[in-house]
């Protein structure tokens, strides 16, 4: 995989981890709101660790930091000697 395809892959997970993130976030909030509507629910929300109750989101973020490791780690393909010139 060249650089460039190792920055995709990263981002595209580091995306997906934010955005489940996200919609985990979304979805405890807006439980809690119900809950309280209905009168089952009278103290703060009970916030659930969602790195840990999701495990994709730590999948996906890991994947991230290691594809963004090795594309900054991985190799150009192109030489840095001119052809035609001499050493000196």
């Amino acid at each position: 995989m060249n650089r460039l395809t190792l920055l995709l892959a990263a981002t595209a997970c580091l995306f997906m981890s934010g955005l489940l993130y996200t919609l985990e976030r979304i979805a405890t909030f807006t439980r809690w709101n119900a809950q309280i509507a209905t009168g089952t629910f009278s103290s703060e929300p009970m916030f659930v660790d969602v790195l840990l109750q999701n495990v994709f989101i730590s999948i996906f973020g890991v994947a991230a930091i290691v594809l963004f490791f090795k594309a900054g780690n991985a190799v150009q393909g192109s030489t840095t000697t001119k052809t035609g010139t001499a050493d000196l």
